[in-house]
């Protein structure tokens, strides 16, 4: 089997691949911008082939030959980092999800290929209106990110229906593992510091994590069962309360920080503030979820796809702080 991984150079592609060269029995094409690619190379590895391309440019894809039983994994993203850019977020997000997602859609049929894994966001869904989170939430994003996907999922929902791809979808909670910081910096410093801790709300609620890991495992289980039609969360589980969850981590870490419950609604009347004059230390799409019971139910891919998460929210929080205390020490 080939797997061409578009947006392979990424957090959850490098992951991937890795995981290909270590089974040892497929071949890997890495998809990724240039600049991401001469910053961080890829692995050199014989069964590895790199090609650099903006996926959202028309033709960027088409010197890769595509066989019809090849398996492409739909990874490129664009992250969300507060305040970045200022403006015009629903165009910076949709030209990769939207219109990078139209162009390998038009690849694929192009060259006769229907084998598609697709990694959109459980941003999708935006406020909890249901508990637990299924994959028939509805899905009223709190933001552009969000947006981008469920557009994302629209255009690929068509080529099913089309019989143009067969296409598993995932919808992961915040992934975390060596490599990823994002929002984590802040906390990270800070208990470093041994500053105070404030939370969003009371911390009563769950909070969810998914292991890299195992977002690799589940794209190469979708793969290995040749892609089938259907949406899955993502997320870990039996995940404790964010209050404990935190706690846990600090006395793990040896800080000497300490959690300080504050009013939800009080907070994030603050952060809307500061998000409209853009100096928000954190993106509407992140502190609107903050003090909501955001976990995911993953009944259907353990049905599924047979995928089972592999590491607990308190490791994977232990797991993020400790690589990047040893990035510290490396300078």
């Amino acid at each position: 089997m080939r797997h061409i991984i578009i947006g392979g150079n990424g957090f959850v592609g490098r992951e991937t691949v890795a995981r290909i060269i270590e089974e040892g029995k497929d071949e890997v094409v890495v998809v990724d911008l240039p600049q991401s690619l001469a910053a961080n190379p890829p692995a050199d590895h014989p069964g590895v082939t790199v090609h650099p391309a903006d996926v959202s440019k028309p033709g960027s894809l088409d010197p890769i030959t595509l066989n019809a039983d090849d398996v492409v994994h739909h990874m490129a993203t664009q992250l969300i980092t507060p305040n970045k850019p200022r403006f015009g977020r629903d165009a910076f997000f949709r030209k990769c999800a939207v219109d990078g997602t139209a162009e390998i859609l038009a690849w694929m049929k192009r060259n006769g290929n229907v084998n598609l894994v697709f990694w959109s966001t459980d941003m999708v869904y935006g406020p909890v209106l249901e508990q637990p989170r299924t994959e028939t939430h509805p899905m009223l994003p709190f933001g552009p990110y969000g947006r981008s996907k469920v557009a994302a999922e629209a255009l690929i929902a068509a080529a099913v229906a089309a019989r143009d791809v067969n296409a598993t979808i995932f919808r992961p909670r915040l992934i975390l593992g060596s490599g990823r910081l994002g929002i984590f910096e802040l906390l990270f410093k800070a208990v470093d510091a041994g500053r105070p801790i404030p939370l969003i709300g009371s911390g009563r609620n769950c909070f969810q994590f998914v292991a890299v890991h195992d977002c690799a495992a589940a794209s190469l289980l979708a793969a290995e069962q040749g892609c089938p039609n259907g949406i899955y969360n993502l997320g870990s589980d039996d995940s404790p309360s964010s209050y404990d969850l935190l706690a846990r981590f600090l006395k793990e870490a040896g800080s000497s920080s300490r959690l300080i419950r504050t009013p939800g609604w009080l907070v994030k009347g603050v952060l809307r503030t500061l998000n409209l004059v853009k100096v928000a230390p954190m993106d509407p799409e992140q502190y609107e979820i903050a003090d909501l019971e955001v976990s995911l139910d993953t009944t259907a891919v353990k049905r599924d796809l047979h995928w089972q998460p592999t590491s607990t929210d308190n490791e994977l929080l232990l797991a993020a702080y400790q690589a990047y205390s040893a990035r510290d020490r490396r300078g």
